[in-house]
């Protein structure tokens, strides 16, 4: 037998803290070879007596005083005492310690295991460290320090999370669809930041999203980062992790690219995951039966998962018996036939959707997954569901009972008052009045009426050009968006996800004036309707502006640039700051938006001086604050200061040529200005071939230049700096 598959054989089982399941994947693995079994038998053996001794010595610490060192539970590992063992895994164990300064609080402390450090494991722990530290998000684990041990072994030391599994706490407090669904919304943003820092989680299942009650409101937390991958990795990387990353997972909410042992994986994967926790929190059941996928060897978990389609979660509740229905509807606080009427139809298509084999099927973002629930929550059309005229018909009913029970009451009163007037009619002349004054009536209810139908029809046109791009068939998304007055469009972010979809299509074909259409449509609708401090927000902001430049529409931009600013004013989130400030002076601004700039000024001097979590460890972030500060100045016209900013960039070029582009051609203006003539006119040449070079061969914004209006922006600057210099 091969050296690396005992390899691989030996880390999956060390992965179980349960001895009957380790015991029952041996015996599948091994089946009828007694050696392979006898050597394992004996390495686990030997990793039960390092476990044991890490429990009595888990490592020896020297104390401040330099005295006799401390030792074992109760001992200290730096700064931190360790309390008692809470958990453990393949590789690491976790205790409970106490942080005994600067400050004193309870916090979890994990380390690599004795016998388990050998260099591929380090390896992952690193990684894990490093993934864990990329993100702040309430919804996430935060890592509070890491370190080494005086022997070498690295430990990390995380918020110690107290709450329970999400399924277990759902059905314990008996929750309903409704209030499951929207903390299941609060579990899809944490996942979506950690995908935003290039972090895929690959493990996603109940037992790492763990729920409390929270001033009396429901926190999730996801935990347990381990097997994370970072999204930016290279494929050298990969493959010195493969051998053990190809067995890592929970088989019941496993993908089927980590089950065939593929190494491409993308941010879908947890998007997988994320489907089948929301199966087994509606259905009370994960999609494949744990029991039966124990009962399997690996090979055919791996094609159970590959080939098979669990069914439907409306199916699944429909085929229970009678007594285990009712249970699990009365953790739900509903009955069964509701339960099931719940579930069928929009949750049916959600769960399908994001649980397709083919990745290219489900959902592209955790973001549009969330979305479509809120959908379902509003009773809106969702974007998994059919398009059909019957179905949209129903959601806008469902929501607007209000609305449609009135206009069905006015026309109903309308008949009965047409009646009686003209009976009276024939009797005098006063019924005649009566009738007059009723018809004047009926014209005010019919105009408010087509008012109200006119705002539903406008939202029903952007539900369904969402529908349309989920199948990328933009043409028709953009004839369905063309039929919205541009003073009508829907405040939403389905209708904003669509207008900027449409938009990058039109840039794609140079079609800047409708590209400029769609992107300023984009921002105003996102401005009214989101209220969030959020850079997922302010970046739409940045392609509205771009465009609006490019075309020359002064007006407009400037517009937009206000927008950006008053929307904005109060934010305290450093990347929300340098997002409004580089596309609020990409044209040459007034001392009045100067001076609205100010405060955002002082946010990012002082998140860099005070290294900000959101700068920390991410030199392109902060070449951005950078880049923003220096163009904010020389708007100014203090172009010392502004030099000064540009000169700190320059040790972070070659990283993003884009923003290396703009710099040149703003160095190029500042040279300018400051009487360095030679100076100025070399940064010119060299940040405008870079920029001619890019549109000469077209932008692919599918690949390396997704950051397409990046380069639209270096473009104007260039513009700029031409007019300057050479005009």
């Amino acid at each position: 037998m091969p050296a690396p598959f005992e390899r691989i054989l030996f880390v999956a089982a060390s992965s179980l803290a349960d001895p009957e399941e380790r015991e029952q994947l041996l015996d599948r693995a091994c089946g009828g070879d007694d050696e392979l079994r006898s050597k394992l038998d004996r390495i686990f053996t030997l990793q039960n007596e390092a476990a044991n001794f890490f429990e009595a010595a888990p490592e020896l610490a020297v104390s401040d005083n330099d005295q006799e060192p401390e030792s074992g539970i109760g001992g200290r590992i730096g700064r931190y005492r360790l309390i008692e063992r809470i958990g453990e895994g393949g590789c690491g164990v976790v205790y409970l310690a106490e942080q005994c300064e600067p400050v004193r609080r309870k916090v979890a402390l994990k380390i690599i295991r004795l016998g388990m450090d050998t260099e591929s494991v380090i390896a992952r722990f690193e990684l894990e460290r490093q993934s864990l530290a990329l993100m702040d998000h309430p919804n996430i684990a935060r890592v509070l320090d890491a370190g080494a041990t005086a022997s070498g072994r690295p430990y990390f030391v995380m918020e110690l999370v107290e709450g329970e599994r999400i399924t277990d706490f759902c059905d314990a407090t008996r929750l309903g669809i409704r209030q499951r669904l929207e903390i299941f919304v609060q579990v899809c943003q944490a996942i979506q930041h950690a995908h935003l820092k290039g972090v895929i989680h690959r493990d996603i299942k109940p037992s790492n999203i763990l729920v409390r009650l929270q001033d009396e409101s429901m926190m999730p937390k996801v935990i347990d980062f381990g097997i994370a991958k970072a999204a930016a990795r290279t494929a050298e990387d990969d493959v010195t992790l493969t051998s053990m990353d190809q067995v890592i997972g929970t088989p019941a909410y496993m993908s089927p690219e980590i089950a065939a042992g593929g190494t491409d994986l993308d941010t879908r994967t947890d998007i997988h995951s994320l489907g089948a926790v929301l199966y087994e929190l509606i259905a009370g059941r994960p999609p494949f039966d744990p029991k039966r996928l124990q009962g399997l060897d690996m090979i055919e978990i791996r094609r159970v998962l590959r080939d098979e389609d669990p069914p439907r979660p409306s199916a699944l509740l429909a085929s229970l018996d009678a007594a285990e229905l009712d249970q699990i509807a009365s953790c739900r606080q509903t009955e069964r036939a509701k339960l099931v009427y719940q579930v069928k139809g929009d949750l049916d298509w959600i769960v399908t959707k994001a649980m397709r084999r083919d990745r290219d099927q489900r959902y592209q973002t955790v973001n549009a997954l969330a979305a479509d629930i809120e959908r379902h929550l509003r009773n809106e059309p969702v974007s998994a569901g059919p398009p059909d005229r019957l179905y949209v018909v129903a959601k806008w009913i469902r929501r607007n009972k209000i609305s449609f029970l009135s206009g069905a009451a006015i026309v109903l009163a309308l008949g009965v008052g047409f009646g009686i007037s003209t009976r009276l009619y024939l009797l005098e002349k006063k019924a005649r009045d009566e009738q007059e004054r009723l018809k004047i009536e009926a014209t005010f209810a019919r105009e408010n009426e087509s008012g109200l139908r006119q705002s539903a029809e406008y939202r029903e046109l952007a539900a369904q050009a969402a529908v349309r791009l989920s199948y990328e068939d933009y043409e028709a998304a953009d004839h369905l968006l063309g039929q919205i007055p541009v003073e009508r469009v829907p405040p939403s972010l389905e209708a904003a996800r669509s207008y900027s979809t449409v938009g990058r299509w039109h840039v794609l074909a140079g079609r800047w004036k409708e590209a400029t259409d769609h992107f300023a449509s984009a921002a105003v609708a996102l401005a009214t309707v989101d209220p969030s401090d959020s850079d997922a927000l302010s970046i739409a902001f940045i392609p509205a502006a771009a465009t609006l430049s490019q075309a020359g529409d002064h007006d407009r931009y400037d517009a937009l640039r206000r927008l950006a600013i008053e929307r904005f004013k109060q934010t305290t989130n450093p990347i929300v700051a340098e997002q409004v400030v580089k596309s609020a002076l990409l044209m040459p601004a007034d001392q009045d938006i100067l001076s609205e700039l100010e405060p955002l000024a002082l946010l990012l001097k002082r998140a860099i001086d005070t290294g900000d979590a959101s700068l920390v460890g991410n030199r392109d972030r902060l070449a951005w604050t950078e880049f923003a500060l220096a163009l904010l100045d020389y708007r100014r016209g203090d172009y010392t200061t502004s030099g000064g900013w540009a000169t700190r960039y320059e040790s972070g070029r070659g990283r993003n040529l884009s923003r290396d582009a703009s710099l040149d051609c703003l160095m190029a203006m500042i040279a300018w200005k400051s009487g360095r003539r030679e100076e100025a006119v070399v940064r010119l040449q060299a940040g405008k071939k870079a920029i001619d070079a890019v549109f000469a061969q077209k932008m692919n914004l599918g690949g390396a230049n997704s950051f397409w209006f990046d380069w639209v922006n270096a473009r104007i600057l260039c513009r700029e700096a031409v007019a300057l210099i050479e005009g």
